[in-house]
């Protein structure tokens, strides 16, 4: 396999100007059947935070992985160690489309390769952009994989972003809210133990409303089992258990989002967030707000 990095603009305010950086993995032979993976890290992490995983899929799975360095986070915040936060913090929404930027970029780099197979794992925060991803781009994962993830702003986050969020800034980033809009397979994965992010606030919660319409998902719970899944299991050991249903769901049967140059709308209580995914990354008018009464 072979591996580099590259920049990529995303949209951008006076506020961060800058462009985000993404690693990419791609299989020693790349052909008309191979597909992409995208790889999203959590809460003050960098884009290696997933790099097992990637290696663990690239030629196996026959992938293009992809991790993007979200802003705010990792070697963005502390160029030596690669690891913390803003405070103030976006909390994903400008991260995810950060992320969903950079896949739309590499796509760019391999028009001849299959879309219909793309896939998506997060984990913590990065499972949480996961989810959101389903909901922003609802036709453009054929799976989505998320581990130990939120589902939305609690008061612990709220405190963690060192911010305030009005009511559309929290719908527009809560999973449960907008789980309807959501078409693609769901595997998640949860320790009993985890104290950063509980199962039952999250997870659990999910699961329920998933249950409750109908929509395609599979969960595994940890007993005992951390954050970090340990001393359970290890993420990677974990990823291993999931990775054959994960990568065999089948393809869609319509153009991905980004190339159908879909507009996606959102509602968000009294506003509604439209996406313009025919708009390039780095637009101002990918996204907007529009008040609905």
């Amino acid at each position: 396999m072979k591996r580099f990095e590259i920049t990529v603009p995303s949209v951008n305010s006076v506020h961060y100007t800058k462009s985000i950086t993404a690693v990419v993995m791609i299989p020693d032979t790349v052909t008309d059947k191979t597909s992409f993976a995208l790889f999203t890290h959590g809460w003050g992490g960098n884009r290696f935070q997933h790099i097992d995983k990637m290696e663990a899929s690239c030629e196996s799975e026959k992938r293009i992985c992809v991790s993007a360095e979200y802003r705010m986070s990792g070697y963005d915040f502390d160029p030596v160690t690669g690891w913390g936060a803003y405070i103030p913090y976006d909390a994903s929404f400008m991260q995810l489309f950060d992320v969903l930027n950079c896949l739309r970029y590499v796509y760019q780099l391999y028009p001849a390769c299959d879309r219909s197979r793309t896939v998506h794992y997060g984990g913590s925060q990065g499972g949480w952009m996961a989810l959101l991803s389903a909901i922003y781009a609802p036709n453009t994962f054929a799976a989505v994989y998320a581990s130990s993830p939120l589902t939305r702003l609690t008061e612990q986050e709220i405190g963690w972003a060192g911010r305030s969020f009005d009511d559309r800034e929290l719908a527009c980033r809560n999973v449960l809210e907008h789980a309807e809009l959501i078409n693609t397979p769901l595997f998640l994965e949860h320790g009993t133990g985890d104290t950063t992010v509980p199962h039952y606030e999250h997870t659990e919660k999910l699961v329920a409303r998933l249950a409750a319409l109908g929509k395609e998902h599979k969960v595994v719970y940890y007993p005992g089992g951390g954050h970090d899944l340990q001393p359970a299991i290890s993420k990677l050991e974990a990823f291993e258990k999931m990775r054959s249903g994960f990568f065999s769901t089948p393809a869609l049967s319509v153009t991905d989002d980004f190339t159908a140059g879909r507009v996606v709308k959102i509602p968000c209580g009294d506003w509604e967030l439209v996406v313009d995914w025919s708009k390039p990354g780095e637009s101002l008018e990918l996204f907007h707000w529009e008040k609905l009464c």
